[in-house]
């Protein structure tokens, strides 16, 4: 498994991560530095537990929620901070959001579109709960929980050891609770992050009017049909770009690991999604060889048609 894709991944959520607490150290106010102006989670949760609507988050929240739209799950698998863990210290198959990377589904690609579903429904229900409980309270209390935050966190009580000559007992507990998180709660960010359940309901409605960047197989070169496995395998969500339609891309990541590793560079970035009728790997009849002659029933230029009725069935790239 090729893994340059995954070694620019860490390299950009890293400069992003820098970049962030940079931004609060010049000035940029805590709010920029922990990325909360951005986050859909924190400002339902402030909403609730002020009474009251936060209307300046609210211009950051809509950007984020449109390139969700555009782009998919991309923040998690490019800038998420619980996602750049993974990646370091996961090995040389991290799990992905709903996958494993290295194992391919058991039950085909129908099964990673039911555990989306199911996913979508847990997050909901912890997202519910928060905010009844930061209703009660008056305060945002998934902050305290976040991965994302929990980084921050380590990285303020870093800040407050070597610069501040001031150690706390946060040094010692937000990693913890991180590490416990994202290695122990193994399904962390599939069916108990909020957060996703915001990137959820944008996926699917992407996924309803078809549009979207979404990695797309051609179908003229594919070589699923002979046995082929390799994008569902290097894949951090199992998902089988030659036979996915976009209830199972909902998941997607926008990771680029099915690009890099894909043996006959089948495998592109396209807008739109695939129509679900649409063939990706067409059987080649022993007609279309190149060294049989073609059979009375059916003619040579059967499969060259079938070729170019698949290609004209694939959404615009």
């Amino acid at each position: 498994m090729k893994t340059r894709t995954r070694a620019v991944r860490i390299l950009v959520a890293a400069a992003v991560l820098v970049a962030a607490v940079a931004a609060a150290h010049l000035g940029g106010g805590a709010a920029v530095g922990t990325l909360c102006v951005l986050c859909p989670v924190g400002f339902a949760q402030i909403a609730v537990a002020s009474q009251s609507v936060p209307w300046h988050l609210l211009p950051g929240v809509l950007a984020v929620l449109a390139i969700v739209f555009l782009l998919g799950r991309a923040f998690c698998s490019w800038l998420c901070p619980s996602q750049l863990l993974k990646n370091i210290f996961g090995g040389h198959t991290p799990r992905g959001l709903y996958g494993r990377s290295g194992e391919a589904p058991k039950a085909g690609c129908a099964t990673c579109a039911s555990a989306t579903g199911a996913s979508l429904k847990t997050q909901g229900v912890v997202l519910a709960v928060l905010l009844v409980v930061s209703f009660a309270v008056e305060f945002p209390v998934f902050c305290l929980l976040c991965p994302i935050g929990l980084v921050f966190g380590t990285l303020w009580a870093l800040n407050r050891v070597f610069v501040l000559l001031q150690p706390g007992w946060e040094l010692i507990v937000f990693p913890l609770m991180l590490l416990a998180e994202l290695f122990l709660f193994k399904r962390w960010c599939a069916a108990i992050c909020p957060l996703g359940f915001f990137f959820g309901l944008v996926e699917k409605a992407r996924t309803k009017l078809g549009f979207g960047v979404r990695p797309q197989a051609s179908c003229n070169t594919c070589i699923s049909s002979e046995g082929c496995r390799t994008c569902s395998t290097v894949c951090p969500e199992n998902i089988d770009v030659a036979a996915a339609d976009g209830l199972v891309l909902e998941a997607c990541t926008l990771c680029g690991d099915c690009l890099e590793n894909c043996p006959t560079r089948s495998i592109s970035l396209s807008l739109g999604a695939r129509k679900p009728d649409a063939p990706v790997s067409v059987p080649v009849s022993n007609s279309a060889r190149a060294d049989e002659p073609p059979s009375a029933d059916e003619p040579a230029s059967a499969a060259s048609s079938s070729l170019e009725e698949c290609d004209d069935n694939l959404a615009v790239r």
